[in-house]
C-alpha cells in the first residue's frame, strides 16, 4: 500500500486544482466538454437517450438519396450502419444500389489516412456485412455483388485500422481474418463436430453478431456439408453430433437436415436408424399426413425413406409390446412386414390406459404416431386397434392373434370406423362382439390367423396380392434372389440359394402364386 500513497497524493492535488478554476453554476465547460465528446462519437448524445438513433439513421439516408453524396464523420457513420436499412415507401436499400453503395465506399475509402474516423466507418460496415444475408431467396443479383464487393473492402482495409487502442471487435476481427474471406467456418468445423461452440461463441459475443446472421449459417452449414462429403461409414459415426449440431441452432434445421437425410438415402445401406428416425419425425411430423407435407423439405426419396422407417417401427411396436408377442415369434409382424412399403397410411385406436401410461417406450410410441392415434372408451382397456391402409384394402388388427383381422375393400365404399364415440364399427355390432367375429358389415371379410388346412398367411397373401415391393422385401428378408421374366416368358422366379424358407414365408409365396419345382431351389409363378 505504501507505493501507492504518493500516486493518492498526486490525484488529489491535481482534482483540488481542478475543482479551483471551476465556477459553480457556469454550465459552459460541460457544454463545451459534450460538445467535444459528441464530435468524437459522431452521433448525438441526446438522440441516444431519447431512443431515436433509428431515426436518425434514416434522416442520413434520406438525406443521402436526396442530395447523392455524404458529408462529414457522422452521416457517413450513420449511412454505414444504415445500407442495409430498407428506406422509404420504396423500401430501398443502399447496398442494393450500384450507384449509391459505390459513392458510399469511395466516401470511406477518402478517410484511409484517418485512422480513428475509418475505425468508426468501419464498425459500421462490418455489422451491416454481417447483417445483410446474401444467401436469402428476396436478394437482387445487385445486393448479392455488393455484399461480395463489401467483402472485399473490409479484407482489404483491415490493416489500416490496426494499431494504437484495439477495441475487443478490432482485436477477435484480426484474430480471424477468415471471416472476410471465402468459406469463413471452414477453420472451425472441427470444433463443431466435437460439440465445442466455445471459438465462435466468442466470436459471435464480440462481434455482436445476431443469431439470424448468415455467418452462424455458415458455422451451421460447414460442417454438415463436410461430413456430408464423407464415406459412408464416416458419415454415419458422425451422424448424432451433426444432429445436435442442429438440434441447438433451430434457425437452419430444415436446411441441415435435408442435407443429412438426401445423404443418409444415398448410402449403400440405408437401413432404419432410429436416432434420424426420431430426431427427425419430431421435428417436421409424420410424413404422410397433410397437414406436415409443407414441414418436409427434403427430396422426395428420403422423404419415403423416412415415412417407410416409420411405418416398419410402428408396426413392430404395435405387434410386439402392444401386443405382448416377442419379436422373433411374431409372425403377424413377419408379415406386415413384407407389405410395409405398399402401406398408404397407418392409423391406431387405442384404450385410454395407453393414452395415460407413463412407459418410456409407450410414451415414444406416442410421440412417433402422433396425429395416427384416436382414443376408445374409457371401459375398453383391453383393446387396442391397428389400422392399415392399402390402395384398394383397409385391413383392421387387434391386439390379440385370436381375434380376425377385418378386410374392407375400399372399392365398395369407405369403412364406418367410429373412434370418437367409444366403440368401434369394424365388421361386427361393437367392440364386445369383436372377438366373438360378428360380421355385419358387407364390406368387411372377417380372416382368421388361426392355421387350417392352409396357413393363415397364404389367405392373407391371396387376398391382398403380390406386388413387386412386397416380392423384393421378402426376398430381402430371407436372401432370395427374384427374377422377372415376364417379358420374355410370363414366368415369375424366386430362387432360393442356401436360403431355407420358414414356413410361413413359404405360405406367402403361395398366397401369391408361386410353386416350388420339384426338389429344386425355385418358386415359380406364371402371369
Amino acid at each position: 500500500m505504501g507505493t501507492l500513497d504518493p500516486l493518492r497524493r498526486q490525484l488529489t492535488q491535481q482534482n483540488q486544482r481542478a475543482l479551483a478554476k471551476m465556477h459553480l453554476g457556469d454550465s459552459a465547460q460541460i457544454r463545451q466538454e459534450i460538445s467535444l465528446i459528441q464530435n468524437w462519437l459522431g452521433s448525438d448524445v441526446s438522440a441516444g437517450r431519447s431512443g431515436t438513433s433509428n431515426i436518425t439513421i434514416e434522416q442520413a439516408l434520406s438525406i443521402f438519396f436526396e442530395r447523392k453524396q455524404l458529408q462529414g464523420v457522422r452521416q457517413i457513420r450513420l449511412v454505414c450502419y444504415g445500407c442495409t436499412q430498407s428506406f422509404g415507401q420504396l423500401s430501398v436499400r443502399v447496398i442494393e444500389n450500384r450507384d449509391y453503395f459505390s459513392r458510399l465506399l469511395t466516401q470511406v475509402a477518402r478517410y484511409q489516412k484517418r485512422k480513428r474516423a475509418l475505425r468508426k466507418f468501419y464498425r459500421g460496415l462490418l455489422n451491416s456485412y454481417f447483417s445483410y444475408n446474401p444467401y436469402s431467396l428476396t436478394i437482387s443479383l445487385t445486393g448479392r455483388e455488393n455484399w461480395a464487393r463489401l467483402r472485399q473492402f473490409l479484407a482489404d482495409h483491415l490493416a489500416l485500422i490496426k494499431g494504437g487502442a484495439s477495441p475487443d471487435w478490432l482485436n477477435i476481427l484480426q484474430a480471424n481474418p477468415n471471416l472476410l474471406q471465402e468459406n469463413p467456418g471452414e477453420p472451425y468445423i472441427h470444433f463443431a463436430l466435437q460439440g465445442d461452440w466455445m471459438p465462435f461463441n466468442t466470436i459471435r459475443e464480440r462481434l455482436e453478431i445476431p443469431s439470424e446472421s448468415w455467418l452462424v449459417r455458415e458455422m451451421v452449414l460447414s460442417p454438415i456439408q463436410a461430413v456430408v462429403a464423407m464415406p459412408d461409414e464416416e458419415f454415419k459415426h458422425a451422424l448424432s453430433s451433426i444432429l445436435l449440431l442442429l438440434h441447438t441452432h433451430p434457425l437452419y434445421l430444415n436446411e441441415g437436415l435435408s442435407l443429412v437425410l438426401d445423404r443418409y438415402h444415398k448410402c449403400k445401406n440405408n437401413q432404419y436408424n432410429h436416432i434420424l428416425t426420431e430426431f427427425t419425425i419430431g421435428q417436421w411430423g409424420n410424413p404422410w399426413l397433410a397437414e406436415n407435407r409443407q414441414q418436409w423439405p427434403c427430396r422426395p426419396a428420403s422423404k419415403a425413406m423416412l415415412a417407410h422407417w416409420l411405418k416398419r417401427y410402428l408396426l413392430g411396436e404395435f405387434f410386439t409390446r402392444l401386443c405382448g408377442e416377442e419379436t422373433a415369434r411374431s409372425r403377424r409382424l413377419q408379415f406386415w412386414t413384407l407389405y410395409s412399403e405398399d402401406l398408404t397410411g397407418l392409423y391406431f385406436a387405442h384404450s385410454a390406459t395407453l393414452f395415460e401410461s407413463t412407459d418410456k417406450a409407450l410414451f415414444k410410441f406416442r410421440q412417433m404416431a402422433k396425429g395416427l392415434l384416436a382414443k376408445l372408451g374409457e371401459d375398453r382397456t383391453d383393446i387396442q386397434i391397428c389400422i392399415l391402409q392399402f390402395s384398394h384394402f383397409h385391413v383392421v388388427e387387434f391386439n390379440t392373434e385370436a381375434t380376425p383381422a377385418y378386410f374392407y375393400d375400399t372399392r365398395l365404399g369407405t369403412p364406418p370406423f367410429y373412434f370418437g364415440k367409444g366403440w368401434v364399427e369394424i365388421g361386427a355390432l361393437n367392440v364386445a362382439k369383436i372377438r366373438l367375429g360378428a360380421t355385419i358389415s358387407s364390406q368387411s371379410q372377417a380372416l382368421s390367423h388361426q392355421d387350417s388346412e392352409q396357413r393363415w398367411e397364404e389367405r392373407f397373401a391371396r387376398t391382398l396380392g403380390a406386388s413387386e415391393t412386397a416380392i423384393q422385401a421378402l426376398c430381402r428378408q430371407y436372401h432370395c434372389h427374384y427374377e422377372d421374366a415376364r417379358h420374355r416368358t410370363g414366368l415369375q422366379w424366386i430362387h432360393l440359394g442356401d436360403t431355407v424358407l420358414p414356413f410361413y414365408a413359404e405360405a406367402v409365396l403361395t398366397g401369391w402364386g408361386f410353386a416350388r419345382e420339384g426338389n429344386s431351389r425355385r418358386y415359380c409363378c406364371r402371369g
